[in-house]
């Protein structure tokens, strides 16, 4: 969808350093205007609230550690402005297509009601929580505010997409992140890096530049606009993949280049930037290795997982719509969607790769993942969790109809859905039929899975 790199609100919360583990423990105890004014007074410096634009990039430049190399054109625009600018991306033929995509996708594997409207989902929630964006094909950034344009969150806000274009001058956003993937956990990694680098270095602008009081009224603006929306009526895959890079990224960040350098650039305003640098040129190849810096660090990447011709094994009209990765995240909230947070990470924690496929026939829709895990045990601990989710998701409405060794074909009220586990592999095909789902697995898996009991009727299921 759209290119660009926005800030949102509700994400860097008036803690961030300290949630790190970064602050003193007298400041932890603190009430947050306590606390900032004890990192204030921890800087050495008075905070200045110089809020003209050249001031504020060269602050955050020299935070960041990254001299400009071009001038950064940048725009305010009112929430209406800015909302025209999402109809108008949405409705990018290629948009469009990738919305459709998600939709099929998400409603195969229970992700989303078969009858919302995720254009619409995501028209609210974009022009909602967007406070300012930096778009890497134009080379500008944007602010989204009111009628006052040196207002803290304004200024925050500018620290935040200034350090966007720093990343884009030195390291090309668009080589890191192709507008046209077909690997959008690698993605998901590197907006992981890149808003994680950007939160740190807005914190750090607003401990220097903003006084306590700005820095509270900050949070306030914050606030009242996060207010207005109603996260609980949204998919929760849809909130938790775009926070993912908000909430993950910086505790990644951190994780690598150490806490120590992060309390040097909060004591001193200096020494942090080096440090990230390095990671920018190594990033991080999959949300496994931002949620496990453990594995990022020892250089363990993810399994590249191939798929055979799917869509000829449906028959004429069938296509390929999307091939694609789920990741670690994704397959975690496979799970958290129906048996809880926790259930989903520790089901989750041993993805090693996979990759998958969205085959299409006009109104018809079949899935297949293929995943990859750490060990059999994590394949197994997967299967298990998936089967549980699966029960949750239809509950009296499910048919088991072929009990296998190492998986089941159920009957759904949509169609016909099939896991398997092998070794370190798992794989779910969907699909309209039991026929349809045995002959993708025909084709996945290169023979028929052995049945050890079939259960009567094998169609039909009352819904």
């Amino acid at each position: 969808m759209s290119p660009r790199l926005p800030r949102l609100l509700a994400t860097a919360t008036v803690t961030l350093l300290l949630g790190l583990g970064l602050g003193l423990p007298a400041a932890r105890a603190a009430t947050p205007d306590q606390a900032l004014a004890h990192l204030a007074r921890a800087l050495g410096q008075q905070a200045t609230a110089d809020a003209t634009f050249e001031a504020i990039a060269s602050r955050t430049a020299a935070l960041r550690g990254l001299t400009p190399r071009e001038p950064v054109e940048r725009h305010f625009l009112t929430p209406e402005q800015y909302r025209e600018q999402v109809v108008q991306d949405l409705n990018d033929p290629d948009s469009l297509k990738e919305i459709e995509n998600s939709r099929k996708l998400m409603v195969a594997l229970g992700l989303l009601a078969p009858d919302a409207d995720l254009y619409a989902l995501e028209l609210q929630f974009r022009s909602s929580i967007v406070l300012g964006q930096y778009d890497p094909d134009t080379k500008e950034l944007d602010v989204v505010t009111g009628a006052d344009e040196n207002s803290p969150s304004a200024r925050v806000t500018l620290a935040h997409e200034f350090t966007h274009a720093l990343q884009d001058q030195y390291y090309d956003i668009r080589r890191l992140m192709p507008k046209h993937s077909d690997n959008s956990d690698r993605d998901l990694a590197v907006s992981a890096l890149l808003e994680g680098d950007a939160l740190i270095t807005q914190e750090l602008y607003a401990l220097q530049a903003l006084t306590p009081e700005e820095r509270s009224e900050e949070q306030r603006e914050e606030a009242d606009q996060g207010n207005s929306v109603d996260f609980d009526s949204l998919p929760l895959v849809m909130v938790e993949e775009t926070y993912f890079p908000y909430t993950e990224g910086p505790r990644f960040i951190a994780a690598v280049i150490g806490r120590d350098t992060l309390r040097q650039a909060i004591d001193t305003g200096k020494g942090y930037g080096p440090a990230v640098d390095r990671i920018f040129d190594n990033p991080p190849q999959s949300t496994a290795q931002i949620l496990h810096p453990e594995k990022y660090l020892a250089g363990i990447a993810p399994i590249a997982v191939e798929l055979p011709d799917l869509a000829a094994a449906l028959g004429q009209g069938w296509q390929q719509l999307e091939k694609d990765v789920l990741g670690e995240i994704d397959h975690r909230i496979l799970i958290q969607q129906f048996l809880g947070r926790d259930r989903g990470v520790q089901a989750a924690a041993g993805w090693a790769g996979d990759a998958y496929a969205l085959l299409g026939n006009g109104d018809q829709s079949a899935v297949v993942v293929s995943s990859r895990w750490d060990s059999p045990a994590a394949a197994q601990a997967w299967l298990a969790a998936y089967a549980d989710a699966v029960q949750a998701r239809y509950g009296s409405r499910l048919q088991v109809v072929e009990q296998r060794p190492d998986g089941v074909l159920w009957q759904t009220p949509d169609g016909a859905q099939a896991v398997d586990v092998s070794g370190t592999s798992t794989n779910i095909i969907i699909a309209p039929s039991q026929e349809a789902v045995r002959s993708l697995e025909r084709t996945l898996l290169g023979a028929p899975p052995t049945v050890l009991r079939s259960f009567a009727p094998a169609v039909g299921v009352a819904s």
